[in-house]
């Protein structure tokens, strides 16, 4: 199998220590997490030109059509530090997904807590991350990025859970994929360097979908659970919903979704 130029010199401008390189694969980060079992070390990533079997939240699949989108996992081996932060891995890579659109490509996105990127309050990237473990210890966790760069990579509509873009339908320039995974990863790393740090959290806010506006929170089966307005998150990410009778409500990353209330209008 020949591994495109612009593949490896993404990977070598980006410092990564240690890849696999796919045409096609069922998930990459299936990959990762057995690789992550046999010895694979802190920052080598799992790359896939096209992936069939991917996932997202709630098992939902992810397929990502042949040169059209990114596909990849980050493996991580967290420092004592960054154990205290799992939850914050998921964000991180949305953080830095939004860095790369606003200043290598001149987009203003927003993250839709807890693991999707937005563009005009379209879909265009989802996260998802993983972890395994190793008897009581865990091994490590992996960070699923998946990103919708051109048009071939939206789905049909009537597959669409959320409404979908790409990246190239916002950008006058052509968009060349490896470049922008050098520039994800890239950000990714930086980022990852502030984690416990202020600012990290300050500019999730920043960035965070819907704030101020009225919102509800859905149980996987499509029930309400709770309705408010976004308030914002707390230093561990949780998201914090103003009740109508004027009570900040936590709620924690699990088996629930967030959306406007403008899709139940």
């Amino acid at each position: 199998m020949s591994i495109p130029e612009g593949f490896l010199q993404a990977i070598n401008q980006a410092r990564i220590p240690q890849f696999k390189y796919f045409e096609s694969i069922g998930s990459t980060n299936q990959v990762a997490l057995e690789w992550l079992e046999t010895g694979a070390i802190d920052q080598a990533i799992v790359f896939s030109e096209h992936q069939s079997a991917g996932r997202g939240r709630f098992n939902r699949p992810w397929v990502t059509e042949p040169g059209s989108a990114l596909a990849l996992s980050i493996i991580v081996k967290p420092s004592i530090e960054e154990m205290k932060s799992l939850s914050l891995f998921s964000p991180l890579a949305g953080v830095a997904l939004t860095d790369v659109l606003k200043n290598q490509y001149h987009i203003e996105a927003q993250i839709k807590w807890p693991n999707d990127v937005l563009i005009k309050r379209m879909k265009t990237s989802g996260i998802l991350t993983e972890t395994t473990w190793s008897g009581e210890k865990m091994a490590g966790l992996v960070v699923g990025i998946g990103v919708n760069l051109l048009p071939a990579s939206i789905p049909p509509k009537k597959s669409l859970k959320y409404p979908a873009t790409c990246v190239q339908n916002h950008c006058l320039d052509p968009i060349n994929r490896y470049d922008f995974l050098k520039h994800l990863l890239k950000a990714f790393s930086n980022w990852r360097s502030l984690i416990n740090n202020d600012k990290f959290l300050n500019q999730w806010q920043k960035l965070l979908a819907f704030r101020g506006e009225k919102v509800y929170i859905k149980q996987k089966d499509g029930s309400v659970q709770l309705s408010g307005w976004l308030h914002g998150l707390t230093p561990m990410g949780d998201l914090e919903i103003l009740t109508e009778d004027n009570r900040i409500e936590t709620i924690t990353v699990g088996d629930v979704h967030l959306r406007p209330a403008e899709e139940e209008n």
